[in-house]
């Protein structure tokens, strides 16, 4: 008899991906019941493998490109190739959706241990005014079970992704800081994008400065990929022990070469009523 419980995926990764990364991101667990659950549960821990480029950057001119999976662990491993749509929420959730507009070949692969294979990534749709985005992931798949085993397995199987940008005709890059608020000890605001690409903050840092300028609170939030067209929306715990002597809030931006920079005047104070 066999189980497979999936966790739900998780959308927090870090801000930039380094050029070949060793995947364990999100792990499915996978449970096997063969003969007795009274005895003890050997494990089997995720895959080794990476995948290199970790970013995929399609255009009119160049419809495809390779990836390149490697397998770094000691056992043999299959991977299952699949393509999706991907936006993202206001909130910073990745948001996907089927697709025909990109495919790759092959869709299932089988690695053995120190082996290496090419995974082509093509697009099949024209670019449009805005920059299209999508996600290729690769699965781990459960192993075949070994005839006459017995006992629980737990398995941890590896699933990873990597974002594929379709550029536009014509690139631009513009962000905006929007208006911003203090309701319930939070501070809210959010970071526009009206360009026709895709951005990540380099910096978002937010200050809390007394009457004569000092910086009394100093915190910062992390970046992440804000798509053409798109919003990310923060609310930041706003409630310190100086927060009485708060009389400005500072939010600095960086994106690029650009600054981005609102103050929000609170004569009153922070302090959560």
């Amino acid at each position: 008899m066999r189980r497979v419980l999936r966790r739900p995926q998780c959308a927090s990764y870090s801000r930039l991906l380094p050029s070949s990364i060793s995947m364990a991101m999100t792990r499915v667990l996978l449970v096997t019941a063969l003969v007795s659950l009274a005895l003890p549960a050997p494990r089997a821990d995720a895959a080794q493998f990476t995948i290199n480029p970790t970013r995929v950057q399609l255009s009119a001119r160049s419809t495809s490109a390779l990836l390149t999976v490697q397998n770094d662990g000691p056992a043999p491993i299959r991977l299952q190739v699949t393509t999706h749509a991907w936006a993202q929420s206001s909130a910073g959730q990745m948001e996907l959706a089927a697709t025909d507009d990109v495919v790759v070949f092959p869709t299932l692969v089988t690695l053995l241990p120190g082996e290496r294979r090419k995974v082509r990534v093509a697009v099949t749709a024209p670019p449009r005014d805005v920059e299209r985005t999508y996600r290729v992931f690769l699965e781990e798949l459960p192993p075949v079970a070994a005839t006459g085993s017995q006992g629980v397995a737990v398995q941890m199987l590896t699933r990873v992704s990597i974002p594929v940008f379709l550029l536009p005709a014509v690139i631009t890059s513009r962000a905006l800081l929007g208006p911003a608020t203090l309701e319930g000890g939070a501070l809210n605001f959010r970071i526009d994008n009206v360009g026709t690409t895709h951005f990540v903050p380099d910096t978002i840092r937010v200050r809390g400065l007394s009457a004569t300028a000092e910086t009394l609170v100093d915190q910062s939030a992390d970046g992440w990929y804000i798509l053409a067209g798109g919003r990310r929306e923060y609310a930041l715990p706003f409630n310190s022990a100086d927060c009485g002597r708060v009389r400005s809030i500072l939010i600095q931006v960086r994106v690029g070469e650009t600054a981005l920079e609102r103050r929000l005047d609170t004569p009153a104070g922070t302090c959560n009523p």
